[in-house]
C-alpha cells in the first residue's frame, strides 16, 4: 500500500525512478529491497508501459518485471506499509492504478508486451494502446459475422444464449466469398434469405489465451442487415434495444454498427474481456 508520493492510497507493486550510471535491471532490484525489504534473485521482464498526462509534455516510461524467486523477510517501509500477499484470483485491481486490469492478465501468463496509457487524472485514462511482442509471424483466420438490426433493436434467436451472439463468428470456408459467407450465416442463423448484405467492419481479434499456440489474429467482417420494413419476427426470435444489451464486451462496436458506415476495428482480448479496443475509419 503506497503510503506517500505518485499512487498513494493504492495498491501498487515496487518500483521507482532509476538512478544516474545504474541498469534498469539493477535499478528494479534496488527499488525491491528498497521497499520490501527482499532480495529479487530471479527476474524477467514482461512488458514496457509509457504513461503521460493529457497536457503533459513528460513520458514515464516504465519496465514491468515478474519476479518468481527471492530470498529474505518482508520488511515494510514508509513509503510501502502494509505489504501483503494476495491471492491471484483476489487481486486488488480495484484500488490499484486503472491500467493494472488492462496489462496485468499479459505478466500472469507471461506474454511480452508494449503499452501506452495517456491519464486525464489519476483515476482517467483517456486513450490506450497495447500491442503484444511476439516474435512469431502472425496468422490471419477469416471469419463473419451478421447483426440482423430494426431501427436501434438488434435481433436476438430465443435459442442462442445472449453472451454467444458475439462469438457465432463462422469462418469463411476455401474459394467462398465473404459475401456468400454472410449470406449462409443469414440463412443458418436467422433463416433469411436475401441476394446482398451491407458489410460495415472488419474486426481484427487477438486473444491472450492463445498466444502459446502460433499466433492468430482473427479477421472478423461484420455484415448488418436493416430489417426494418420487410420482417415477419417470428416467436423464434425477439428484438432487444441496443441500450439494454449486457453481452457485447465492447459498448461502442453495437452503436457504431448501428451508424451504418464502414470502419475498422482492433480488439485485445483476454477471455471474455477487451483489455484494449482501437477504432478507425474505413
Amino acid at each position: 500500500m503506497k503510503n506517500r508520493g505518485m499512487g498513494k492510497g493504492k495498491w501498487n507493486g515496487f518500483g521507482g525512478k532509476k538512478e544516474p550510471n545504474e541498469t534498469i535491471f539493477d535499478a528494479a532490484k534496488r527499488e525491491v529491497k528498497e521497499e520490501c525489504g527482499l532480495d529479487a534473485i530471479s527476474m524477467k521482464k514482461i512488458g514496457f508501459i509509457d504513461f503521460e498526462y493529457a497536457g503533459s509534455n513528460e513520458i514515464l516510461e516504465g519496465h514491468i518485471y515478474l519476479c518468481d524467486k527471492f530470498k529474505g523477510h518482508i520488511v515494510e517501509s514508509d513509503e510501502m506499509a502494509p505489504i501483503k500477499w494476495f491471492k491471484i484470483n483476489q487481486f486488488p485491481l480495484e484500488n490499484m492504478w486503472v491500467d493494472h486490469k488492462l496489462w496485468f492478465p499479459m505478466v500472469l501468463k507471461q506474454i511480452p508486451f508494449k503499452a501506452h496509457f495517456m491519464y486525464l487524472d489519476d483515476d482517467t485514462i483517456v486513450d490506450s494502446t497495447i500491442k503484444l511482442l511476439s516474435l512469431l509471424k502472425k496468422t490471419k483466420e477469416i471469419w463473419v459475422n451478421v447483426i440482423v438490426k430494426k431501427d436501434n433493436k438488434i435481433l436476438i434467436s430465443n435459442y442462442l444464449e445472449e453472451f454467444k451472439i458475439f462469438k457465432q463468428h463462422q469462418k469463411v470456408t476455401k474459394g467462398e466469398s465473404l459475401q456468400n459467407a454472410a449470406l449462409r450465416y443469414l440463412k443458418s442463423n436467422y433463416e433469411i434469405t436475401t441476394e446482398v448484405v451491407p458489410k460495415m467492419a472488419v474486426v481484427n481479434v487477438e486473444l491472450t489465451d492463445i498466444y502459446s499456440m502460433p499466433s492468430i489474429i482473427q479477421e472478423i467482417h461484420m455484415f448488418v442487415m436493416d430489417v426494418s420494413k420487410k420482417f415477419t419476427q417470428t416467436n423464434d426470435y425477439r428484438w432487444t434495444d441496443i441500450s439494454n444489451v449486457t453481452f457485447c464486451a465492447d459498448k461502442k462496436l453495437l452503436s457504431t454498427l448501428f451508424k451504418m458506415k464502414p470502419f475498422k476495428a482492433y480488439f485485445l482480448m483476454d477471455n471474455d474481456d477487451v483489455l484494449c479496443s482501437k477504432y478507425y475509419n474505413n
